[in-house]
């Protein structure tokens, strides 16, 4: 198989710098079994000098700037592209965040002899926002044979024939949910799996970034839904948790009763995520077993701001 590894990147030469390492560490010879495309977004800092530093070494390192500036739905529907032009047979899809295992592109490997798309193992720092939001890079794993649907976009890698039946949609961000609700609605089944094979994921670190972060996830989850013609379900279920804590939070001055109960799900609820994503945090803490309460109440809020989005 001609394989073809994409990280996406913008104003991040740090973490591609240690990417790119994790990179030329693999088991599978890089320039031999796998070449990389550093797909960069319109970086002003150092990317371009960090990846060009890695490609004196390893010329099948490249590094291009999107035609089209507009988020990563364009940068994968380029790559995508740039692999069919080229004769690739898969592509293994990550992002300038990630650090992988050495062993990561093996398993993957391994994995797609019998399989169309392959999901890696996912692990995050395990800080408070960490322990928020592990279930949002780890969702393939923890809910039962969600794996054979979606697949998170920063950790999956697939077969290029693929793109010749459905092609990423250009969002600003979430294009990989588009694309798994469009393979579904053209009824294409795909053979999806779960390769025992880390990749260490990051996190915004401070509320500030996490909200920045939220907030860009939220315009690209109404684009994409918008483009590939598909109804907002997903945002109206994440959208009724904050919804109805409001309600019940209004009842409570009659009762309150009912918003005991609904908080006390809430809490099972977190506490659930908590112990179902402790594998795949580093250095987990007790202490923060809440901490996926915040994360949901964050999220649903976004969940509620994509879908104005949407409507507008």
């Amino acid at each position: 198989m001609k394989v073809l590894v994409v990280i996406l990147n913008k104003n991040n030469a740090e973490s591609l710098r240690r990417c790119l390492n994790s990179l030329i560490k693999q088991r599978c010879k890089i320039c031999q079994e796998f070449d990389v495309l550093v797909m960069d977004g319109g970086s002003s800092d150092d990317s371009r000098e960090v990846t060009l530093k890695f490609s004196r070494d390893y010329p099948c390192i490249k590094f291009k700037v999107q035609e089209i500036i507009g988020g990563t739905g364009f940068a994968r529907r380029e790559a995508c592209i740039y692999a069919l032009e080229r004769g690739y047979d898969v592509v293994i899809w990550g992002d300038s965040e990630n650090e992988y295992d050495e062993s990561y592109i093996e398993e993957v490997l391994k994995k797609l002899k019998k399989c169309d798309v392959v999901g890696g193992i996912p692990e995050v720092n395990g800080d408070f926002f960490g322990h928020a939001f592990a279930w949002y890079h780890a969702i393939h794993l923890i809910i039962p044979k969600l794996y054979r649907v979606h697949i998170p976009g920063n950790n999956r890698a697939e077969k290029t024939f693929i793109y010749r039946k459905v092609i990423y949609p250009t969002s600003i961000r979430a294009e990989d949910y588009g694309f798994s609700i469009l393979l579904l609605k053209k009824g294409i089944r795909l053979e999806q799996c779960v390769a025992n094979a880390l990749v260490r994921v990051s996190l915004p670190r401070t509320l500030r970034d996490v909200l920045s972060w939220q907030e860009i996830r939220a315009r690209g989850v109404a684009q994409t839904l918008k483009e590939i013609e598909f109804g907002p379900w997903d945002l109206l279920a994440w959208s009724s948790i904050l919804a109805l804590l409001i309600i019940f939070l209004v009842i409570s001055l009659i009762s309150p009763l009912p918003l005991a109960i609904y908080m006390s799900i809430l809490i099972l609820i977190s506490i659930y995520l908590y112990i179902r994503s402790i594998q795949f945090i580093k250095k987990p803490k007790i202490i923060y077993a809440l901490a996926p309460l915040i994360g949901i109440m964050i999220y649903s809020f976004y969940s509620i701001k994509a879908l104005i989005y949407y409507l507008r």
